[in-house]
């Protein structure tokens, strides 16, 4: 009889402890999946889990009480077996080691392998447990929050950091759950808010544009040579841009001066918007998607022009560049070698750094106040580099292969091999 009390304590251990592990380790978005498709173990599941401190503490209380329960029993039977010399000392060898492997260990790694399935055939008796056990779960959850006010742990953390949560994208492209492009659209679209516009801009010195007292052929020349859809308008310098033409406004209205006579910049012109320089591109699409606008010029920290940004450039850092028919492809990182690549000088530094941790692993420390690597690599310099000049940090050799006169257009790294050089 006591042998068969001690078999059933051991077993509601393992229930308890499985419990446990399974509603930790449960996904809730397969139990509300579940639920969702029906399932009435998945919605008690789900409760549980909301109120998981309370649950804990139930299963807690229940593990304690069959743990101890099954100790005393297991020791009064040994001693009639065996005496008290040799009783108790037997009964808590056997105990030990069958609370450990039934109770414990088994338990948990089957309930850890199979937890959505495990939450849901438990939660129906975890509910009336818990039930059953309020009293005393409320005296314990009010001693939790004294400790907690004592130690000063009401503070509640973050569940998952926006770095924990790519480390998971990861994880989970490794599995095969998510294809590769999926999960760099993901990981874009988490970095994509923290983006501030000057980091994508078209600079000053890249602007093709107009002059509004331009005439008709020289800004047909433009658009012919550029292939650009759109042209800014400036009056006198870039510093005072005051709209943009479309191409297919404007040759309209070419073609029709044949009939009508010749027209002026200014008849066609389209406002345009501005938009500060650190101003994040996440509020900026909204603002052109509600203003229905597709070109905007971004602003100094002294009002005059910085560059410009397309809605084209701003989508292109949730999906990857767009290339149209008439656009030459140019990858602004290309790989030579292994060790070695070739980079553009207008590359913004963030975007640098997301690429070499995503690559690597590896923060990449740039201590700099320059927006694009050519910018950070003429800071190394201190001047003004001419082609094939070079320059060396805790990471690469870098060398200019191309520059014009006051920027470096574009570089080649090689990388240097942590291994070799400690």
């Amino acid at each position: 009889m006591e042998l068969a009390i001690i078999l059933a304590l051991v077993l509601c251990s393992a229930f308890f402890s499985a419990s446990e592990t399974a509603l930790t380790a449960a996904n809730r978005i397969r139990l509300q999946s579940m639920a969702e498709s029906g399932s009435k173990g998945a919605k008690l599941a789900l409760k549980l889990v909301e109120k998981y401190d309370k649950v804990l503490t139930t299963i807690l209380i229940g593990n304690n009480i069959v743990n101890i329960a099954a100790s005393s029993i297991a020791t009064v039977f040994a001693v009639s077996l065996l005496g008290e010399d040799h009783g108790p000392l037997a009964a808590t060898v056997v105990l030990t080691l069958l609370l450990l492997i039934f109770g414990e260990v088994l338990p948990k790694s089957i309930a850890n392998d199979h937890s959505e399935g495990m939450s849901v055939g438990v939660s129906g008796i975890l509910t009336v447990l818990t039930y059953i056990f309020t009293p005393l779960s409320a005296f314990f959850l009010l001693l939790k929050k004294a400790a907690s006010k004592l130690f000063g742990g009401n503070k509640k953390e973050v569940t998952v950091t926006e770095q924990e949560l790519i480390k998971i994208i990861d994880e989970i492209e490794d599995e095969g759950v998510l294809e590769e492009q999926e999960s760099d659209l993901v990981k874009s679209a988490l970095v994509f808010d923290e983006t501030v516009v000057d980091e994508i801009i078209t600079h000053r010195v890249d602007i093709v544009g107009v002059d509004i007292n331009d005439d008709t052929e020289k800004v047909r020349e433009i658009f012919v040579n550029s292939s650009f859809s759109r042209l800014p308008v400036y009056e006198g310098s870039l510093d005072k841009i005051c709209g943009f033409i479309s191409q297919k406004d404007f040759f309209i209205a070419y073609i029709a001066q044949k009939e009508r006579g010749d027209f002026l910049i200014k008849d066609i012109m389209q406002e345009i918007s501005y938009f500060p320089h650190l101003m994040k591109i996440s509020d900026i699409l909204r603002t052109m998607q509600r203003e229905k606008i597709h070109m905007a010029v971004v602003l100094d920290q002294y009002g005059g022009t910085l560059g410009i940004v397309t809605l084209e450039d701003i989508l292109e850092q949730l999906v990857g560049e767009i290339w149209d028919e008439n656009d030459e492809v140019v990858s602004p990182l290309t790989y030579l070698s292994d060790n070695s690549f070739r980079i553009n000088g207008d590359v913004s530094l963030n975007a640098f750094r997301r690429y070499w941790q995503n690559k690597t692993g590896r923060n990449l420390e740039i201590d700099s106040s320059s927006r694009t690597v050519g910018g950070w690599v003429m800071e190394l310099f201190g001047r003004i580099p001419q082609v094939s000049d070079t320059v060396q940090t805790d990471d690469f050799i870098i060398t200019v292969t191309e520059a014009e006169e006051r920027r470096i257009i574009n570089m080649k790294f090689q990388i240097i091999d942590r291994t070799e050089k400690e």
